[in-house]
């Protein structure tokens, strides 16, 4: 392959700044609401917390009590039910609106009460909490304090993938405006691994969580856990920079035998028909495209390295983000006057362009 040495290009010029305004507003208002809500259902934590405490430690009212604290049993007749499919909400209707006209209540109960059944109805704080027959008890969802932690820390979770989004554009934000960012996939692996951790415990201490060793000690593994993945995450995310001779930077490989990379050229050439290449192989009998990883050539095409040669290596930009993965980086080669690309990992590109010179 001839050395040509390539026009570099003026990236100053040209930065993300300007054109990622519009790709930052979306993450960003998806980031915003979610973090309010999970501060709407934190801040709720407290006060559910008390009321199903409250609950639990409700007794029956004493003769002649009407407070609002104690549990009130009174006697009604159905009227009429309206069972209806989950989707919709189903309904018990009760004679002469006695305690009350209407009462929402699961499918499962509007089928099992009937017309004209007698049932006691307990009440809690202005509230119907139960409906007893003779062969069904409906019971009122009660939130659980734990409940409401568990939303609140899933909704400040699922904030870290759109926050992941955010990083990544401030990072690549002095990169050209067509230039494709990593991907904030693996930021997937830590906000996953902490949920499993995480969830648990603020279901189990809403109101405590450092109240305890068990808690704190849970903390301190899952914590150092997610540490390391989030660690893990943003190096897998970094943004690596096309070598400045990738030729001289790129590993030895083994000698006298075939090694297969994963490369593909991106246009349709004699060696590469189709674009049907998903690899090529380096080897003894010179350099070749393959539709596979090997072992063996069949259906290798061997590549024209006398008639190559290599004008730039950059990182992928615009469409290319759909063709190959986010991490590769891509030479641009000139093939007898006519411009092709070689997608491939940093490492194996160094690899390929080291076999072609």
């Amino acid at each position: 392959m001839r050395a040509v040495s390539g026009r570099r290009e003026n990236a100053s010029m040209n930065t993300r700044d300007g054109a990622a305004r519009g790709g930052r507003a979306k993450p960003l208002a998806v980031c915003v609401l979610l973090l309010a809500f999970a501060c709407g259902a934190a801040l709720a934590v407290a006060g559910t917390t008390a009321a199903e405490r409250a609950w639990r430690a409700a007794v029956p009212c004493a003769a002649g009590e009407r407070g609002d604290d104690c549990l009130r049993t009174v006697p009604a007749v159905i009227e009429r039910t309206e069972p209806h499919q989950p989707k919709k909400l189903s309904h018990l209707y009760f004679t002469h609106g006695r305690p009350l006209r209407q009462l929402t209540v699961t499918y499962e109960a509007a089928e099992a009460f009937e017309a004209g059944d007698r049932v006691e109805l307990t009440l809690w704080r202005g509230q119907v909490m139960t409906v007893s027959g003779r062969h069904y008890v409906w019971h009122e969802h009660v939130t659980t304090g734990g409940s409401m932690a568990v939303v609140a820390a899933g909704l400040a979770l699922s904030a870290g993938y759109p926050g992941a989004q955010l990083l990544l554009l401030a990072r690549g934000r002095r990169r050209p405006a067509d230039e494709v960012l990593p991907s904030p996939l693996p930021f997937l692996a830590p906000l996953v691994v902490t949920a499993v951790w995480l969830l648990p415990l603020c279901y189990r201490h809403p109101t405590s969580l450092f109240g305890s060793t068990e808690a704190i000690a849970w903390w301190a593994v899952g914590g150092v856990v997610s540490l390391g993945l989030f660690g893990w995450a943003w190096r897998a995310t970094r943004i690596r920079m096309p070598d400045e001779t990738p030729v001289r930077s790129a590993a030895r490989l083994p000698e006298g035998e075939d090694v297969f990379l994963s490369a593909r050229f991106l246009e349709h050439t004699e060696y590469n028909p189709h674009q049907f290449g998903t690899h090529v192989v380096l080897g003894p009998d010179g350099p070749a495209v393959t539709p596979h990883p090997g072992p063996g050539r069949f259906a290798a095409k061997p590549i024209p390295v006398e008639r190559l040669a290599l004008r730039s290596v950059r990182r992928a930009r615009g469409e290319e983000g759909d063709l190959v993965p986010h991490s590769w980086h891509i030479a641009e080669l000139d093939d007898a006057g006519r411009p092709v690309r070689l997608a491939a990992a940093p490492d194996d590109l160094a690899c390929v362009l080291r076999a072609l010179a």
